[in-house]
């Protein structure tokens, strides 16, 4: 998934996920990445000052990723929930390629709480950014409420990902489209005003 071997953070996100595929989560140090990645550590530290930041990274670029092509957000609450369904999915579709180390991640990281506190606010910044990408609220208490519905949604589904053996992730979308369905209908009470007429009116 390396974008560009010029870029600095791109090879610190190459070296990361190389590392841990090599030699685990626990116990990675950034200046073992940094060597890895052929950077000077000043040159990093400004980039990655932490553990953290090596995630934090690796998430940042999959959100890009995943919101490639995306293009403006449409009109009326069903063409934007299609939308957001294709940005989540293309989310997980980016990082399937990875899909091993990621399940080895999560599985260090909940063993580590500080490491766990430290990319709770790029988990919250991420989803935003998506939900913005596709029209839905990303900013003020709406956007930090539906962020937070968003990544509930891709924590249950993520469930489904990391034992989905089908060819086209189709287990992943069902679930995904499931669990994003729900969570609008949970919404709606609280947030429908924002999503405007077109809810109603599709009825969705």
């Amino acid at each position: 998934m390396n974008e560009d071997q010029n870029n600095p953070a791109d090879r610190l996100v190459d070296a990361t996920l190389a590392h841990v595929a090599a030699f685990g989560w626990r116990g990675i140090e950034v200046a073992d990445v940094v060597e890895r990645a052929g950077l000077r550590p000043d040159e990093a530290y400004a980039l990655c000052p932490d553990r953290v930041h090596l995630l934090n990274m690796f998430a940042r670029r999959v959100d890009l990723a995943s919101v490639a092509g995306a293009g403006t957000p449409p009109e009326g609450f069903e063409a934007r929930y299609d939308m957001l369904l294709d940005i989540l999915m293309h989310r997980f579709e980016t990082m399937n390629p990875h899909r091993s180390i990621v399940s080895h991640v999560l599985t260090e990281v909940v063993r580590e709480p500080d490491t766990l506190l430290g990319v709770l606010p790029q988990s919250q910044r991420s989803f935003a950014f998506l939900a913005g990408a596709a029209g839905f609220p990303n900013s003020g208490w709406q956007g930090v409420i539906f962020a937070k519905a968003l990544s509930a949604v891709w924590l249950s589904t993520q469930r489904i990902w990391l034992k989905d053996e089908s060819d086209d992730l189709s287990e992943t979308m069902a679930a995904l489209d499931r669990n994003l369905r729900r969570a609008m209908d949970t919404l709606d009470p609280v947030l429908g005003s924002l999503f405007g007429a077109g809810k109603t009116d599709v009825g969705g």
